[in-house]
């Protein structure tokens, strides 16, 4: 009998479509300062302080230090007050370690880092986002973050979504959209930050099918990095072709037998393009890779001395090194 991880499958999710930066703008002003907490639920949030909103949509917010959480009163309904209140409980554990982080991953390249607004819309969104497997969405131009679909999906792209607001509203140098963008989210979100919030949506059982694939860290936990180098392999190998994903351009695309062959900077998915920029970091160090995120694929020679393809195929030949040496198991394994 095969044995798959749910973690992994919500991983792999991501590969269909992912939360990503947007710029539409938002529906709702933001609310205004909180009045008495009068008729504020008894709730448990650890050392943070439920408040009650003026605000008809969101009926409570959450301060946290990088963070203000806006609770939207239908989706308080939608999921029942004692689950909402538990997964926010639940994220709230991990996002101050898992946002700074993401900020010492960045550190020299970013100016001010002002508090974000995170907005829950569980009701208005859920079932589009259930469809698209994703569960956050960063509108930089506000900018805020949307958590959608259910608290499981919103660890699972939040640290990414964040990610975007710290690269695009903070950071030293300009950053184009597509392969860059999402590039550098899931570098820090997936490869360099541990991602407490995404881990800790684990089960027993992906654990132990984590372990029979060579995928959990040191602590033993799961190791997003292996994840995704190991989903990177695969798609190397042509276990892609045939099927549908979603590009770091935001489109889907089949994989094809020539799109293998001839990979694109736009056609590449959320996890190549995240392990290829930590190889681009790696060996042309930060420098040079942070202050470059505007350039096309025919600029890669001027830049890096190579063109895009000999520089992405060295990098998927590591990447199968790197897989091999650790001892991941690629693909579902035997019972």
């Amino acid at each position: 009998m095969k044995t798959g991880t749910r973690f992994i499958t919500l991983c792999l999710a991501l590969l269909l479509c992912i939360g990503v930066f947007g710029c539409g703008a938002q529906k709702d002003a933001k609310p205004s300062e909180p009045t008495a907490e009068a008729d504020v639920p008894a709730v448990d949030l650890g050392e943070y302080r439920l408040e009650k909103s003026e605000s008809e949509t969101y009926a409570y917010i959450v301060r946290t230090p990088h963070a203000t959480w806006h609770l939207a009163e239908a989706d308080i309904a939608l999921l029942g007050e004692d689950a909402f209140f538990a997964g926010l409980s639940e994220t709230l554990v991990h996002q101050e370690a898992d946002f700074s982080d993401a900020i010492a991953a960045l550190s020299g390249y970013l100016g001010e880092v002002p508090v974000i607004d995170i907005y829950t819309d569980f009701s208005g969104r859920t079932e589009t986002a259930k469809l698209g497997a994703y569960g956050a969405y960063c509108r930089w131009n506000v900018p805020c973050i949307e958590v959608y679909s259910d608290f499981t999906m919103a660890k699972m792209a939040l640290l990414h979504e964040y990610t975007h607001y710290l690269t695009h509203c903070c950071f030293a140098y300009a950053v184009d959209g597509n392969f860059w963008s999402e590039a550098i989210a899931e570098y820090v979100s997936r490869i360099v930050c541990k991602n407490r919030m995404a881990c800790s949506t684990a089960t027993e059982e992906d654990l132990k099918g984590l372990a029979a694939q060579g995928m959990l860290d040191a602590d033993g936990g799961p190791s997003l990095e292996k994840v995704y180098r190991a989903s990177s392999a695969m798609i190397r190998s042509g276990a892609l072709i045939g099927s549908s994903y979603s590009t770091v351009s935001q489109a889907p695309m089949q994989m094809t037998e020539q799109l293998l062959a001839h990979p694109m900077l736009t056609t590449l998915s959320y996890h190549e393009a995240g392990c290829f920029f930590d190889w681009l970091a790696e060996h042309y160090g930060k420098d040079l890779v942070f202050s470059h995120m505007t350039i096309g694929q025919g600029d890669f020679k001027d830049v890096f001395g190579k063109d895009f393809e000999t520089l992405f195929f060295a990098w998927a030949a590591d990447n199968d090194a790197w897989c091999a040496e650790n001892g991941i198991v690629l693909g579902p394994v035997e019972e």
